[in-house]
């Protein structure tokens, strides 16, 4: 059979199309010869479209699941992404319009190894042409030690293609208070590989995967604030947790409530100077760890007393650690933190299952090439079957399951398909909760709208049941929605029921997840719509179930002032 698609691959590739490439076998003896016969962009792009209409021609005569079963035809896909990412006006780029930066290009084409993991770790959210220039740039000006440290030239290229975000790193500090420096992702990474050989890092970045890079290097302060970081002595990993202690936690500014920090710039000499919140705790702690070279992820979640941070760090190669700073009483079901590569939530069970996964797997790769090629041809009647053929290479493959997701929503697709396919994602991730619980959402959103009353209660009942014990979190969400949809359609009978049932079931370990979830914003609506005695009743149930409630603690006070607000609604 290998030898038959061998032979019909090379018959198709020399059919009627007219160009001076001729795709056929593919090794790193053509790729180099390609680039010796191609030297200037007009011709990349004009090979590139003759490329890509011989590779569609392939996949017109032997099928999606064959072509991306050929090493050949997958071949020609990564060289046709790596042509299609260089800019069309190099003449105008700031960038490329430099011959250095062209001649980086055509060096890293030619290192096929370092070209595809740069290429197997771009995500369907990055800026892809963005973090081709950044990861150029770093070849280009570092270069004997970007080879060296490539994984994490890669990990600098697709965490610094986009803006931080505005609310960067967390919402208890006022965007214009934190410093962000002017330097360079080259400049960077220089100042990390000399931090390295200068003996300042607890772990040789040069042995980590990409995945666990990102939150290396995933910062935009000034690296004066990384230099001041790494003045701070800690022998080891397992002395951050003590770091984090010995930061004062700032009673008097939680008494205060003055949740956003108060002291000017957001530096980390004035955190040690001044001490601060749990957030603050956690930020100097992991801008430390940063600063010597461990991998660290900040978390923020609700226990029983409210809002926690803590953090995940890694405390060996290839072993992570998420309860840094955790306190084993509070009862926090999840954390969120944010993926510095695509800038979405992830949660501490998330971060553990997709660091689980090495992108140097045979059937990742060939994931990844499915989802490249589906990428490459947007419109094309093929696209779905590339994405099928991507989570089913790599069932563990979020990224094209999303893809997917994204697709059929967009092409509306029928109800019987999405339904079938948010079971697959259910029975894919069975043993990641957060995952499951995503597919289950969206299963029973379209049970609820085709009306299929019985299979949605029989799902919610599972959702609940599985979710009860160690993701109560979950089951909160479900009941709180539940009662906005009575809510937003003014049943508000139905709705305070709906209310007071949950509460009897969740009041004995919601903790900070029922009250944000369910009691304050149901106590606001009713208020917003001048349902007093409703108000009244849901907090004198809320008094009850967190009357355990840690004195002084942020859950505390706000409970605190809810029950003033409804007191004086009330009159």
């Amino acid at each position: 059979m290998t030898r038959f698609l061998s032979l019909a691959f090379t018959l198709l590739a020399a059919h009627t199309l007219s160009a001076e490439t001729r795709v056929g076998t593919w090794s790193e003896k053509a790729n180099s010869a390609w680039w010796r016969e191609h030297e200037t962009p007009a011709e990349w792009a004009a090979e590139a479209r003759s490329i890509h209409a011989q590779l569609l021609a392939i996949q017109d005569r032997l099928g999606t699941g064959r072509v991306l079963a050929n090493n050949n035809f997958t071949g020609w896909v990564r060289h046709l992404k790596w042509l299609t990412l260089y800019p069309g006006d190099e003449a105008g780029h700031p960038f490329f319009k430099d011959p250095r930066s062209r001649r980086t290009y055509i060096a890293l084409a030619q290192k096929p190894a370092i070209r595809d993991a740069f290429l197997a770790t771009l995500s369907p959210y990055d800026d892809h042409g963005k973090a081709l220039e950044i990861f150029c740039s770093i070849f280009r000006d570092q270069a004997s030690d970007a080879f060296q440290f490539s994984n994490l030239a890669i990990a600098f290229s697709v965490v610094f293609d986009q803006p931080f975000p505005s609310g960067w790193p967390h919402h208890f500090v006022a965007p214009e208070a934190v410093p962000r420096g002017a330097e360079s992702p080259a400049q960077r990474f220089a100042w990390l590989v000399k931090s390295h050989r200068a003996g300042a890092l607890l772990y040789d970045p040069g042995r980590f995967s990409v995945s666990n890079l990102k939150f290396l290097v995933d910062t935009p302060v000034p690296l004066k604030e990384l230099a001041y970081a790494q003045q701070v002595k800690i022998r080891s990993p397992k002395h951050l947790n003590d770091l984090f202690k010995t930061i004062r936690y700032d009673m008097p500014r939680l008494q205060a409530k003055r949740y956003l920090w108060p002291h000017g710039a957001y530096e980390l000499f004035a955190i040690g100077q001044r001490g601060g919140l749990c957030v603050d705790q956690a930020y100097f702690t992991a801008h430390t760890a940063k600063a010597r070279g461990v991998p660290c992820i900040v978390f923020l979640g609700q226990g029983n007393s409210g809002e926690h941070a803590w953090m995940g760090y890694m405390a060996g190669y290839g072993r992570w650690l998420f309860d840094l700073a955790k306190f084993r009483n509070e009862d926090y079901p999840v954390g969120q933190a944010i993926d510095p590569q695509t800038w979405r939530r992830l949660t501490d069970s998330e971060c553990a299952f997709l660091n689980s996964r090495s992108a140097a797997d045979p059937d990742f790769i060939r994931a990844r090439d499915a989802l490249t090629w589906g990428e490459l041809n947007p419109g094309a009647d093929f696209h779905i079957a590339c994405l099928q053929e991507a989570r089913h290479r790599a069932p563990g493959y979020l990224w094209a399951w999303e893809k997917e997701a994204a697709h059929l929503e967009v092409t509306g697709a029928e109800p019987a398909v999405r339904v079938r396919f948010w079971k697959d994602w259910i029975s894919s991730f069975e043993k990641q909760k957060d995952l499951r619980f995503r597919g289950e959402k969206r299963l029973l959103a379209l049970l609820e709208e085709a009306g299929e009353t019985t299979e949605y209660n029989r799902l919610l009942r599972q959702m609940i049941a599985g979710n009860r014990n160690k993701r109560f979190d979950l089951v909160i969400g479900v009941a709180a929605e539940r009662v906005f949809v009575h809510v937003e359609n003014k049943r508000w009978e139905a709705a305070h029921q709906t209310y007071r049932g949950a509460m009897s079931k969740l009041a004995h370990k919601g903790g900070g997840h029922l009250f944000y979830q369910l009691v304050q914003p149901y106590v606001q609506s009713c208020l917003e719509e001048g349902q007093i005695r409703l108000a009244a009743d849901a907090m004198d149930r809320a008094r009850r179930a967190f009357r355990e409630a840690r004195p002084g603690s942020i859950l505390k006070k706000d409970l605190e002032e809810l029950a003033e607000l409804v007191q004086a609604r009330a009159g």
